[in-house]
């Protein structure tokens, strides 16, 4: 009988895997002096995100965790997506590579050179597999592929809308194990949107001098390394625990990480990397890419709760409106509509039924066409009946992306129902008409700016009642981005905005339609 060597399966946590088995740089893993990782990488989290600054081994720890989840689980998938190609192949060479090339283990026992390994696949003997691909915009190219964990880096570039297609290759995993990674932006979009809804545990050490715990930022930068914010005592980062500062029914296990965790590494230069970085860099970068914290350089136009005392109005209807009440039926309404492409989460198409009653402008219904209902046929069908079922007098559209679906509606209610706007966004002039569009031409940040003003002067009458609130967030997602070296502003999205133009639309086409009948 031939010898066979026995076998016996050893229990150990992922850290302890990555550093007895995993090297880089012909040097073996080491978190003995960034303690803080261990429970990242043995976190056990169906749903996970990493928000860290630069120089904090990110894309290393993704790569071991890669790794480790392929070698400790036979046929395993790990999915990595980055948001362009150029991200996945320096990823893919510089941070996978090295690792299974030089870790003995791994180049012993798990690869061989009937395997493949190149850029964008790498197999193990034990029938893992590491996929490595891109994805900004679309997942296209990734339809096909079956894994059992995603790993999104770069999120903050991410469209949000490819998160749930990408997420359709462990409809029949048994692990179902998403992680998203990046570096934050503003404070919306879509890392902040998954951090936001996370435990945001942040490492904290406690102050040997005064005893207080720490969460780390920028009151904790001191001249020689991380001080305490409250006493100004150098603190040693080892210290630290892990506190949970998200709610406590969070969905998703965050975990933040800045460069402060690592301020005795051997590549952070504290003089260089933080000191002089906070003088010489804008406050967005450095708190993006040193604290890791989202930081937003512009100014809303409106707050929360100046929109919330808009919010007065009845509350949307799913039932039909009575079209015999004199605050209804004494008053015109335009039905506006701004058009999404079709299932993102980026931008949908919105409609808004306003009606100006003297200086007021009453949202009487708004509606998101989500899912299967953002389907253009599905469209053409539904706004014409909701138009009848509100006695609206025209659509007051989207004419920049809106041509094609304008036309079907001008062939179902005629010609002169449909009145398209396009936002230009260095005309001087409010509005105006342009015949050969034909279209009214705005100047977007006038138009925006009178939206926002009537916003704070209680000109808007919006519904009460939780089924706005996804319109109210659409309102909040614009800010004001300035422009220092030219002395301009502008409005940017940091999420969709669609329910501001359909209203802007219906308003500026309820004025056109009151002063028509003067």
């Amino acid at each position: 009988m031939a010898n066979t060597k026995s076998q016996r399966k050893v229990k150990m946590t992922k850290s302890q895997f990555a550093e007895k088995f995993l090297y880089l740089n012909g040097r073996q893993l080491s978190l003995s002096d960034y303690p803080h990782l261990r429970a990242i990488y043995d976190s056990d989290a169906k749903d996970t995100v990493l928000q860290f600054s630069r120089q904090t081994a990110k894309s290393t720890t993704l790569a071991n965790l890669k790794i480790a989840n392929c070698a400790m689980r036979p046929y395993f998938k790990s999915l990595y997506i980055a948001p362009t190609v150029d991200q996945c192949k320096v990823f893919s060479h510089d941070r996978v590579a090295p690792v299974i090339e030089s870790s003995p283990l791994i180049k012993q026992h798990y690869i061989n050179s009937s395997l493949v390994q190149n850029v964008h696949m790498k197999q193990f003997l034990n029938g893992s597999k590491l996929y490595l691909r891109y994805a900004l915009v679309n997942a296209d190219r990734i339809r096909g592929y079956s894994a059992d964990m995603n790993l999104f880096d770069e999120a903050q570039d991410l469209a949000a809308d490819i998160i749930p297609v990408v997420r359709e290759t462990m409809s029949r995993s048994m692990y179902k194990k998403t992680m998203y990674a990046g570096t934050p932006k503003r404070t919306r979009g879509t890392l902040a949107d998954i951090w936001e809804r996370s435990t945001k545990n942040e490492f904290m050490p406690r102050c040997t001098g005064c005893g207080k715990w720490n969460l780390l930022d920028e009151k904790n930068i001191g001249n020689l390394g991380v001080i305490c914010k409250y006493c100004g005592k150098l603190m040693d980062i080892k210290s630290g625990r892990w506190v949970q500062t998200g709610e406590e029914d969070a969905t998703v296990e965050g975990w933040r990480v800045c460069l402060l965790h690592f301020s005795k590494a051997p590549w952070v230069d504290w003089q260089k990397d933080v000191i002089e970085k906070m003088k010489i860099t804008s406050k967005a970068i450095f708190y993006n890419e040193t604290l890791a914290l989202s930081f937003d350089d512009g100014v809303a136009p409106v707050t929360r709760s100046q929109v919330k005392k808009c919010c007065t109005g009845p509350r949307i209807s799913h039932g039909d409106p009575d079209l015999t009440k004199d605050s209804i039926n004494a008053f015109p309404r335009i039905l506006g509509i701004d058009y999404g492409p079709v299932n993102s989460d980026s931008s949908n198409t919105v409609i808004s039924i306003v009606q100006k009653r003297g200086p007021k402008f009453h949202v009487l219904y708004a509606k998101k066409f989500l899912g299967k209902e953002a389907d253009y046929a599905f469209i053409h069908d539904e706004v014409p009946r909701i138009m009848n079922k509100w006695g609206a007098e025209f659509i007051a559209s989207d004419y920049g992306m809106g041509e094609a679906p304008n036309s079907e509606f001008r062939r179902r209610l005629g010609y002169e129902k449909v009145i398209a706007f396009q936002h230009m966004p260095n005309q001087k002039k409010v509005m105006e008409f342009n015949s050969k569009m034909p279209a009214y031409t705005l100047g977007r940040n006038q138009v925006m700016n009178m939206f926002f003003q009537r916003i704070k002067s209680g000109a808007y009458i919006f519904p009460e009642g939780q089924e706005f609130d996804t319109f109210v967030d659409d309102m909040l997602n614009v800010q004001n981005e300035y422009n220092e070296e030219m002395n301009t502003m502008k409005y940017v999205n940091i999420g969709p905005d669609d329910f501001v133009h359909a209203t802007i639309f219906a308003s500026l086409s309820a004025e056109l339609y009151s002063n028509a009948q003067l």
